[in-house]
């Protein structure tokens, strides 16, 4: 199949699939290899960026958060809060205060230590102790209770408002370790640490590491897109979770493929168009070459067709010294000698030309001669007759019908006439033959209107209707009739002559015989030389019935 397509193909059209076809394979298999090797490349690179990206987070974040627990631990084991812890707060005021003026000090201290800490404060037997902060504001039992239930730490999951401060906060509560957990000696650090400088900090991590960040405790997300949170298994994402030790969080790091790999694409698609752009000169250069290959070859190939219609002043004007050029001076070489060949044969053409015009003209004119004398003869012969009868206006009738036939018939020697002109001709003659044999025959003239404006040689009816006097009615003395038809049938002028004289014997009689005398071979003589192929002439006869001469001439040959 593909052969044969391939061999259906134009020169021009082979050479450029050709070369087509090892751009097209050398370009797939350098872009196959270049793509592979950009893909290993990448694939690794983005491996140790989202390692390295973990791993700088978790730190980053885990350091943050070990500092303020190291900050609470500290303050919580040191010598005046362990002081305060062992007062009883909730007898007298005078230990209440002496409590306060304890840990007040050192509760300031630890905001000051760290920029994320918002408000601290201590519980110490039910018994709220603040610094120099923010009070706070907010319900703490349940996270009380949270850190009863674990022992030493709570981690707050969910910010809570602080609406003394009017800030979001994240509260981490520790129990202040004293060698027993009885309620006698209960105390517990309260550190907010503020939810926006926490959250901020994780932001400017984003945009440093450039990914998207999710801390959570496995249920609940603290820091993060939700949305995205529920997209993280998605294709389009690479996500790799970490837990932070000192809490239970984990760190999960998000990052959109698409991204990662925007380097990547940007570089396969400076190698596409790099090469695209290598392939298209490329195949600039291998049109450019089959071009100049293939247009001379096209050239001479649409000059020969050009000679083979007869176009011979056609020349290739080749400059170029290859096969090709010698090709094309051959043919230009032949071209002129054919033209003059050619030119020798069209004049000898033309003299026998006008030669056979000449011929045809003198056949035309000794034709037109045996028809005139002819039917002079046998009118002069009954006016003879006339003139002894004594029948003067009889006489008078046939001389005007006949000046009218004779002028008609001269026409100032054209070849053709007028057709309302040739159907006068005809009906004159009938007048006279019809005042001189009144009783033998009668006549009728059934002429379209249509056939009026169109030229036909002229005495081509005339000679039809006297063979139909002379021969059909020759042993008739009386009930001749003779009816001329004149009309237009499929694109031809038709003409019929009609007669009921005795007709031929046979179904076709030979037009040329002595039975038949000169009219009919005339007439069909003369139609051959005018009209060629484009006219013609056929006879129909029943014997002792009927006679038909019809001629048909196209109407295309007509002016």
């Amino acid at each position: 199949m593909f052969r044969k397509l391939f061999k259906n193909l134009k020169l021009f059209q082979k050479i450029l699939l050709v070369a087509l076809a090892t751009i097209v394979l050398m370009w797939g298999g350098l872009v196959y290899v270049a793509v592979s090797s950009i893909q290993d490349i990448y694939d690794k690179k983005i491996d140790r960026i989202i390692s390295q990206t973990v791993e700088q987070t978790s730190k980053y974040v885990s350091t943050e958060l070990s500092n303020i627990i190291n900050l609470i631990h500290y303050s919580a084991v040191g010598e005046e809060i362990q002081e305060a812890i062992r007062l009883d707060v909730t007898g007298s005021n005078r230990e209440y205060l002496l409590a306060q003026s304890r840990i007040s000090p050192v509760l300031t201290q630890l905001q000051i230590q760290n920029e994320f800490i918002e408000s601290t404060g201590m519980i110490l037997k039910g018994k709220w102790f603040y610094g120099d902060n923010y009070p706070m504001s907010y319900d703490a039992e349940e996270m009380i209770r949270e850190t009863k239930l674990r022992r030493l730490i709570y981690w707050s999951d969910v910010p809570v408002m602080n609406r003394r401060s009017g800030k979001e906060v994240l509260p981490v509560i520790l129990r202040v370790p004293n060698g027993s957990f009885s309620a006698e000696h209960e105390a517990y650090m309260v550190v907010n640490i503020e939810a926006e400088k926490l959250f901020g900090y994780m932001e400017d991590l984003e945009k440093n590491l450039e990914c998207s960040l999710i801390l959570h405790n496995g249920d609940k997300i603290i820091y993060g897109d939700e949305e995205l949170w529920k997209e993280r298994e998605a294709s389009r994402y690479f996500l790799n979770d970490t837990k932070i030790r000192i809490n239970g969080w984990t760190i999960s790091c998000i990052m959109d493929k698409e991204a990662m790999y925007a380097d990547r694409n940007a570089a396969v698609r400076q190698m596409f168009a790099i090469s695209a752009g290598i392939a298209v000169i490329c195949f600039g250069l291998a049109y450019y070459i089959s071009r100049s290959m293939v247009i001379p070859l096209a050239k001479l190939r649409d000059n020969a067709k050009a000679v083979e219609r007869g176009e011979l002043s056609v020349r290739n004007h080749f400059s170029g010294l290859d096969e090709i050029g010698d090709l094309g001076r051959s043919f230009d070489s032949m071209c002129m000698r054919l033209e003059e060949y050619i030119a020798m044969l069209e004049e000898e053409k033309r003299q026998v030309q006008i030669s056979e015009k000449q011929k045809r003209q003198a056949e035309m004119r000794v034709l037109q001669a045996q028809i005139n004398p002819h039917f002079l003869y046998n009118t002069l012969d009954s006016l003879y007759w006339y003139s002894l009868s004594g029948k003067k206006a009889e006489i008078g009738q046939i001389v005007v019908d006949l000046s009218d036939m004779l002028r008609i018939g001269l026409s100032k020697g054209a070849e053709t006439i007028p057709v309302e002109h040739e159907v006068r001709h005809v009906e004159d003659y009938l007048k006279i033959q019809k005042t001189i044999f009144s009783d033998k025959f009668d006549y009728e003239m059934d002429i379209s209107t249509k056939i009026n404006g169109y030229r036909i040689i002229k005495i081509l009816l005339q000679p039809l209707a006297e063979n139909s006097l002379v021969h059909g009615f020759g042993n008739m003395e009386q009930g001749g009739f003779i009816r001329i038809y004149g009309g237009i049938e499929d694109g031809e002028m038709v003409f019929r002559v009609t007669d009921n004289g005795c007709g031929f014997e046979g179904a076709a009689a030979d037009k040329k015989t002595e039975f038949s005398g000169y009219a009919l071979g005339n007439i069909e003589d003369r139609l051959r030389l005018h009209y060629e192929e484009d006219a013609s002439l056929h006879v129909s006869s029943r014997a002792y019935e009927e006679t038909t001469v019809e001629i048909r001439i196209a109407l295309k040959r007509l002016k």
